[in-house]
């Protein structure tokens, strides 16, 4: 067995501790570049793509498909603001969802929020759901140290805060079984643990999971609809070329609906584009959106 000295161990760590503070450095430098073009880039809130999705799944027949509005991503504060949030939920009521899902990253920093972010918990409020809306943690979320602020919004909002927990729904008289991860890149995002409260694998099961690409593992747990975001459909999409900067964990699944196969399981995967920006206050071939999946 070969030894290896403390030194030789602590350089490859040295390494990656250096890649991090680079990383870091040239996101915050990009951020306070991309903050400053805000003004000349504000985007219309009422330009954003509504679609529809139909899917099948449900164990039992019912009269209607159940309906969720999914969105993701605004990322307030940085492009998107309260005027913005009020025109999506005026859409998003018109859409008369059972369930409204928000996939993560409703701030973009609170660190550097300059409104009080109280002040957003009588909009959000608004959100018409007869079945609850839920929320699971994105990376901008859990990149900073106030995350119980933003916990404290959502639940005085009167939306589910789904950190590795879920819980049953009744639609129709089936019992639904609804879980989110907390964020997988900057938390502790858990599947399993996500899942423990639900009482047997062949319940219809929806997952909330920032990270798109994380589907390749959650879909090993008997989860038959997973919502995501993250990647903003790239953001800036160049057509034939692609998108030119993905996020980790957003690269594989970078828009729209998937179908992975498990053994004998298939699970659904729907990736949002998402409603705000970051970094940059722009949007290429890759327009805000707002989707109502139908589950038969």
């Amino acid at each position: 067995m070969k030894n290896y000295s403390i030194h030789q161990i602590s350089k490859p760590l040295k390494s990656i501790w250096r890649l991090k503070m680079i990383k870091l450095l040239m996101y915050s430098m990009i951020d306070r570049f991309g903050k400053s073009l805000v003004p000349l880039f504000h985007s219309n809130p009422k330009n954003v793509d509504v679609d529809n999705i139909t899917i099948k799944g449900l164990r039992l027949h019912h009269a209607r498909p159940l309906s969720i509005v999914h969105i993701s991503d605004l990322h307030v504060g940085f492009q998107y603001n309260y005027h913005d949030l009020i025109e999506h939920i005026k859409i998003i009521n018109k859409l008369q969802p059972d369930i409204v899902m928000i996939t993560g990253d409703l701030f973009d920093n609170l660190e550097v929020f300059k409104e009080n972010p109280n002040d957003y918990i009588p909009l959000l409020k608004t959100i018409k759901a007869p079945l609850g809306v839920y929320f699971s943690y994105g990376n901008h979320d859990q990149r900073t140290h106030l995350t119980h602020d933003l916990e404290t919004v959502l639940t005085n909002s009167h939306i589910t805060v789904l950190n590795n927990f879920g819980k049953y729904i009744n639609y129709d008289g089936e019992e639904i079984y609804i879980c989110g991860t907390d964020d997988i890149l900057n938390a502790s995002g858990n599947i399993e643990q996500a899942i423990r409260n639900r009482n047997h694998p062949n319940d219809y099961t929806i997952t909330l999971v920032h990270e798109p690409d994380y589907a390749d593992f959650v879909k090993k747990f008997n989860v038959d609809l997973q919502l995501s975001g993250h990647s903003h459909g790239g953001q800036i999409f160049i057509p034939m070329l692609g998108a030119p900067i993905k996020p980790s964990l957003g690269r594989k699944y970078l828009k729209g609906l998937f179908n992975l196969k498990y053994k004998k399981h298939s699970m659904y995967l729907h990736v949002s584009r998402g409603l705000g920006s970051t970094h940059l206050p722009i949007r290429f071939f890759a327009k805000p959106q707002i989707t109502k999946i139908y589950i038969k």
